[in-house]
């Protein structure tokens, strides 16, 4: 019989890091983070030179499953294409051990210039069946900020954008990505031990996140 949604409520979630492409350890967010937080664990998702989409959906759900207590998942670059692709295939028992996403600065694949992701194609139309937030930046050369705030309505995700972290990579200086750090946190808190279980905890981050004035909306939710 598959596990309750709330079985895990009175445990601290572990927090699962999916990688992008292309970084390895070093001044990378993601390894600072697996170091100085003792709920963060980042995940060897075994990318080649060319990743593909069923080879990470395998990787995540076999960590996952390994997992004996409530997960949150951040992913990042191709890992957040990854979780998208494994949240559309996700089984009922891993349904109930997720509590929530971060996805950021998730790839566009249908941008010139990265042949390489051309096997994620075509992206997933299904809803998150579980709280999750798209994370964007305004010059991120690899999705376009109405491009990721599409992505997070076709997604049912809420929508973050942090300006000036470009691909939230190294090179673009954020270092730990203290904001990320932050947001994280807050996160955690809306479905944390002893807290109400809000269905859209996504959404209250959202409304302290707001997407620019000048993105028109309706043209952003495309697919």
């Amino acid at each position: 019989m598959p596990a309750d949604r709330f079985e895990y409520a009175a445990l601290e979630p572990t927090v699962l890091l999916l990688p992008d492409c292309d970084f390895g350890p070093g001044d990378y967010w993601q390894d600072q983070w697996a170091q100085r937080r003792l709920d963060c664990r980042k995940v060897d998702l075994g990318h080649a030179l060319v990743p593909r989409r069923n080879a990470l959906v395998s990787w995540i759900d076999r960590q996952v499953r390994a997992m004996t207590g409530p997960v949150f998942l951040v992913g990042h670059g191709v890992g957040a294409l990854g979780l998208a692709a494994w949240s559309s295939l996700m089984s009922i028992e891993s349904e109930a051990s997720i509590v929530g996403a971060l996805l950021v600065a998730p790839n566009d694949p249908n941008l010139a210039g990265d042949e390489r992701l051309a096997d994620f194609l075509p992206l997933p139309q299904s809803i998150f069946p579980f709280p999750a937030l798209v994370v964007a930046s305004d010059d991120d050369p690899h999705l376009a900020v109405d491009r990721g705030f599409s992505l997070a309505r076709q997604w049912g995700c809420g929508f973050a954008l942090m300006p000036g972290c470009g691909h939230f990579r190294p090179i673009d200086g954020i270092g730990r990505w203290s904001q990320g750090d932050e947001l994280l946190d807050r996160f955690l808190g809306l479905i944390g031990p002893g807290t109400p279980r809000d269905p859209h905890p996504a959404a209250q981050l959202e409304r302290s996140c707001v997407p620019p004035p000048w993105l028109d909306r309706r043209s952003a939710i495309r697919p």
